[in-house]
């Protein structure tokens, strides 16, 4: 389940009202906001062919406001399947609290609960001062740097559709107190039956980035609509032995139709 959800808000939310100020260059976006509040998708999660669990992904239907901005919130939540429970028990929550109009990172709370592994997670990004704020301290931040969840939801911002096969977009993404840049690949399109029907997809890998070279073995593979919405239908992860998989299992709340829809 950690392979694919990387909380429960416990800080208070008011902040001074004055606009987070950076010397960053401006983020803009050249097509409009694929999702909206309320939506939710909602995953069912397999190790080999046994369903492990279920994970979710939702967009709050309130636009809250932290450091004075604007923020969607957005929720990932897993949790094992009852035949799983009785040796392995898994409840893992994440919120993040991004800017609705440059997608900045402001506020991250993770909450894991694994069999006997727990832990809770709170990270600032202050973009006045330019630091991350983390279990561990503080750390510099020197570019735009993304929260795990946050990057999901800006990744479906770019305008993925229009980038031609092989194309890598690079995202730093900050987790477990490290900065770690990773890479979007695209990697073709492939028509996928589901459950939910037949769709046109976009297929994606990230990669890690090491010295400015992207470097990976296309291991995870995410296939998401080839349409307005970029939702994912199927996500792949190898792990020691075997391999995870999570397959859409139900959506409401998508600001657009599904177009990519065949059949």
């Amino acid at each position: 389940m950690r392979h694919l959800l990387v909380g429960l808000p416990c800080m208070a939310l008011a902040q001074p009202a004055s606009l987070p100020e950076t010397s960053f260059p401006p983020r803009t976006f050249s097509k409009p906001v694929p999702f909206q509040p309320g939506e939710k998708l909602v995953f069912r999660v397999h190790y080999g062919w046994l369903t492990a669990g279920e994970a979710s992904f939702e967009v709050y239907p309130k636009i809250y406001t932290v450091q004075g901005l604007p923020a969607y919130v957005f929720r990932g939540s897993g949790k094992t399947a009852s035949t799983f429970e009785w040796f392995y028990k898994v409840r893992d929550y994440m919120d993040a609290y991004v800017d609705t109009a440059q997608m900045r990172s402001l506020l991250y709370y993770r909450w894991v609960n694994e069999g006997d592994y727990h832990f809770t997670d709170t990270v600032g990004f202050d973009y006045l001062r330019r630091e991350i704020r983390g279990r561990k301290g503080t750390f510099p931040m020197e570019t735009w740097v993304m929260d795990m969840l946050g990057a999901f939801y800006y990744a479906r911002r770019l305008d993925v559709r229009n980038m031609p096969d092989g194309t890598v977009v690079e995202i730093p993404v900050f987790l477990d107190d490290k900065i770690y840049n990773l890479g979007m690949k695209i990697l073709g399109r492939e028509v996928l039956r589901t459950d939910l029907g037949t769709f046109r997809c976009i297929k994606i890998t990230p990669l890690v980035v090491a010295e400015r070279v992207f470097r990976g073995r296309e291991e995870m593979i995410m296939w998401v609509t080839d349409d307005e919405n970029l939702i994912p239908l199927k996500i792949t992860s190898p792990v020691i032995v075997g391999s995870v998989s999570a397959t859409l299992k139900s959506y409401e709340g998508l600001k657009y139709p599904l177009t990519s829809r065949i059949r």
